[in-house]
């Protein structure tokens, strides 16, 4: 099911995933028709829960912006009903912005907690330690004070729970970033991955041995959360290690600036790469072709609506480099050259292609070409 878009916040789009009612449904059940539900209680309640996804939504933005104090980009925050997920362009090349960057979610639950630790011990101090739990029993009963007491308490169980080091949790990317000074970095996320799925395990052997079905998902959605980090590591490691030049197309060469506009059209319209004498200096974008196109077309050339400022990519440029610069640029192809000179075009239906055929698991049923089979193997050191 796809996340929908409630809020946008610092240039960052806020999701939540249609499984996120859940809990609303939940919050309704127990404290409008519980044994001691009502309409205050259930007021209360749905508070208390609007609190908590506020105290995730700040946790996830504290990544967000330690990301990018290091020029790392952030691409949306998704709330799922066991937390948040700030999903970044790409895992943090220097080991120690990493653990920065994950450290960050945690210390804004710390804030919280911090921040509400004085209005809880003056109402201490007035009323007596037992005016901070009357009635906090929380999954029972709510009360104002009950509330903010557990609105602090469970601030500091999402710094300690996301503190575990293991994937998914933050405390597994620091776990991570330290290791990778003394080990590789697929090593290190082995290592992680390893803690996270024995960790999901436990809470799943937990679950059913108290028989809660809460215990259940949450180890559930660790160990799939998990396995989703070590793919996501994997395919990044093996994109970062092909080159683009193995993947480039050709495509006849290309377009002359002084070329009749009509004559870029054949073999149908796309994005061509504007060449003079075997070097790029331009773009022909298939949107603006068509649209020059429009309303006649006597005397104009390719020239006259192609786009001169053009990213080139090296042969030896990563494919995952030249993806996310395509990604900023909000460019579909890039041309790449060897020297100075146009060997082929990338373009993003090659990448996607390329992708797929790196992750095997998931698309197991594709059919992968021979050339790009033996390309793929050969940069990644496979044997045959």
């Amino acid at each position: 099911m796809r996340a929908f878009t409630v809020a946008r916040w610092m240039g960052v789009d806020v999701h939540i995933h249609p499984t996120f009612l859940l809990v609303i449904v939940w919050a309704i059940a127990q404290w409008g028709f519980g044994p001691h539900g009502g309409p205050f209680s259930l007021l209360l309640g749905l508070l208390f829960v609007l609190m908590i996804v506020g105290s995730v939504i700040v946790h996830e933005f504290g990544h967000v912006v330690m990301a990018r104090q290091f020029g790392v980009r952030v691409l949306d925050v998704t709330l799922w009903p066991f937390g948040g997920v700030a999903r970044i362009e790409q895992i943090p090349a220097v080991p120690r912005s990493e653990f920065l960057i994950s450290l960050a979610g945690p210390a804004m639950n710390l804030a919280i907690f911090v921040a509400l630790l004085p209005p809880l011990l003056l109402v201490g101090l007035i009323g007596g330690r037992d005016t901070l739990l009357a009635g906090a029993d929380v999954f029972d009963r709510i009360t104002i004070v009950g509330l903010v007491t557990y609105l602090a308490l469970t601030n500091l169980l999402i710094m300690v729970f996301n503190l575990i080091p293991a994937f998914p949790m933050d405390g597994g990317r620091v776990l991570r970033a330290a290791l990778t000074g003394a080990l590789d970095r697929e090593r290190a996320t082995s290592i992680a991955v390893v803690l996270g799925t024995v960790l999901a395990l436990a809470t799943v052997g937990w679950g059913i041995w108290e028989r809660s079905i809460l215990l259940i998902a949450v180890g559930l959605f660790v160990a799939v959360a998990a396995q989703a980090e070590s793919r996501t590591a994997h395919v990044e490691s093996a994109m970062r290690r092909l080159r683009v030049g193995q993947f480039s197309l050709w495509d006849m060469g290309g377009v002359r600036a002084d070329q009749p506009l009509t004559f870029a059209l054949r073999g149908g319209p796309r994005d061509l790469v504007v060449t003079d004498q075997g070097r790029v200096i331009g773009m022909l974008w298939r949107t603006d072709l068509l649209e020059g196109l429009q309303g006649g077309v006597a005397g104009r050339t390719v020239g006259d609506v192609m786009d001169r400022s053009v990213f080139v990519a090296d042969v030896n440029d990563s494919v995952l480099d030249v993806q996310q610069m395509m990604n900023r640029m909000n460019r579909w192809a890039v041309p790449v050259t060897e020297n100075g000179d146009y060997k082929g075009i990338f373009t993003a239906d090659r990448f996607v292609h390329l992708h797929r055929q790196v992750t095997p698991p998931i698309f197991s049923g594709f059919s992968v070409p021979r050339d790009w089979r033996e390309a793929i193997r050969d940069s990644l050191g496979i044997r045959r």
